[in-house]
């Protein structure tokens, strides 16, 4: 319980911190919309889709290893280590980084490359700061910083489009800039310049670092080829507008991923401290597992008719197409965020080899479903493709822990799952305004009695002795 605890309280902070940045590019959709054209938006969704395949692939993940091993070795000195060799490599990373890209641009006629490179950088820039604030305990300072992100990228966003009537171009700058002040604030507070010393710059701990992150590399590759290829697929068979609907609808997505990314770095913080083999570990994995999918459900369930509701007040007109691909979007984006939940208990063993095999899997059923059927039925193919490929992986994970720790799931709870899953789909696809009124409640009730067992446990738990008592009896 004080695990759950734990859990829950560090989420909060995760969520207040990374809240405004993700849901920036959610709320502006109304901006985005009315001044940008689909083959615009399309375009730059591509663009950026370039640049997160190049930094992904260069910067190794760099920053997860360097929370790895700053939690493994807490003296100081042995931390400084681990920080300044992970630097090292992030900077050899940022230098092969810009040389790629300079060379791809060139190649392949990339518009606005500065701007695209510089989308990519400030991302992994982001990345490496913000786990190093967390790995340090700068909760608050990244709450802050979030916060200040999100409001510089907002302003810019709305100056640039609205007031000067920039094209998509204003949205690589809007963002960049965001980035910029949040990491200039953390380096105001980490200090990571002014504390270099050569002597922290170790061989053995950076072999550590590459052995570690060096799969990670290869995975992002595959994850890559799981997620943004389908959006230049989408580009080269149809056109620009069909990947600018396609963009639309996987920010509604993205609103899952919002929380789930929130709960993800408060799990990471958590598994990466628990990896023992013993079986009090497999049952808190285990029970870990079910309750973030069942919550996972639930937060679908309730969005669907919600997003129903609000989706001609978020979105122009003109990008009306994008509606249709929502649902099996949402249901993509959900196998996704448990694909990074298992992930990182498979990392929490080392095993990042194997996370790879379970990527690789999942990208060749993505690309092969995706080239079968986009001919036919056009951009839903990347999704319908996209949820196959999640769906495969998170088998091969679940066997891959099954091996390594007493690792057991209860599927009694797909039998209701998966049948109101249906019903939500069917009422937004066949439904109208009030029949999605009445799911939202149906949903919110049904979420209450799916999650019941596990909330009343922190419920009774806050109560009073004697009312915990009565309530017992």
């Amino acid at each position: 319980m004080n695990e759950l605890k734990r859990l829950v309280k560090t989420t909060g902070v995760y969520f207040l911190g990374t809240v405004g940045t993700k849901l920036i590019s959610f709320l502006l959709l109304p901006l985005y919309t009315a001044f940008l054209l689909p083959s615009q938006y399309g375009q730059y969704d591509v663009n950026i889709t370039y640049a997160t395949l190049i930094s992904s692939v260069c910067f190794l993940d760099i920053w997860t290893g360097i929370m790895k091993y700053m939690f493994e070795n807490k003296e100081n000195e042995q931390q400084f280590n681990v920080v300044y060799c992970g630097i090292a490599i992030f900077s050899a990373s940022a230098v092969l980084y810009m040389l790629l890209m300079l060379a791809f641009g060139f190649l392949w006629e990339i518009e606005y490359l500065p701007g695209v490179a510089a989308y990519g950088f400030f991302l992994c820039l982001q990345n490496l700061y913000g786990y190093l604030a967390r790995a340090y305990g700068k909760n608050l300072l990244f709450i802050f910083t979030g916060l200040v992100s999100t409001a510089c990228n907002a302003a810019l966003n709305i100056l640039l489009l609205a007031v000067w009537g920039w094209d998509y171009k204003a949205l690589y700058i809007s963002f960049s800039v965001g980035i910029m002040m949040q990491c200039a604030i953390l380096e105001m507070d980490l200090r990571l310049i002014s504390h270099f010393r050569k002597k922290y710059l170790d061989r053995d701990t950076m072999k550590c670092l590459l052995r570690f992150s060096l799969p990670l590399c290869v995975n992002s590759l595959c994850y890559w080829l799981l997620t943004g290829y389908n959006r230049i697929i989408i580009e080269k068979e149809i056109d620009s507008s069909v990947n600018g609907y396609y963009a639309v609808a996987c920010k509604f997505g993205g609103i899952l991923l919002l929380v789930s990314s929130c709960f993800s770095m408060a799990w990471q913080e958590l598994a990466y401290r628990k990896y023992g083999k013993d079986k009090d570990t497999g049952r808190f994995y285990s029970y870990a597992t079910e309750l973030y999918i069942k919550v996972l459900f639930c937060g679908f369930f309730v969005m669907m008719p919600l997003i129903y509701l609000i989706f001609p007040y978020l979105v122009d007109d003109g990008y009306e197409a994008a509606k249709q691909m929502i649902p099996v979007n949402m249901l993509a984006t959900l196998a996704g965020i448990l694909f990074i939940f298992l992930a990182n208990i498979i990392s929490t063993y080392k095993k990042n080899n194997i996370v790879f095999l379970s990527t690789l899997a999942a990208s060749i059923v993505n690309m092969t479903i995706l080239h079968l059927l986009i001919k036919q039925i056009g951009a839903e193919a990347a999704n319908i493709a996209l949820l196959a490929g999640y769906v495969v992986s998170d088998g091969i994970r679940i066997c891959i822990i099954r091996k390594e720790i007493d690792y057991h799931l209860n599927w009694n709870m797909f039998c209701y799952l998966l049948p109101f899953t249906a019903v939500i789909l069917l009422g937004f696809w066949k439904g109208q305004k009030e029949d999605n009124m009445v799911l939202i409640a149906v949903s919110i009730i049904a979420s209450l009695w799916i999650l019941w067992s596990d909330i009343e446990p922190l419920i009774l738990k806050g109560l009073p002795k004697e009312r915990v008592q009565r309530s017992k009896d």
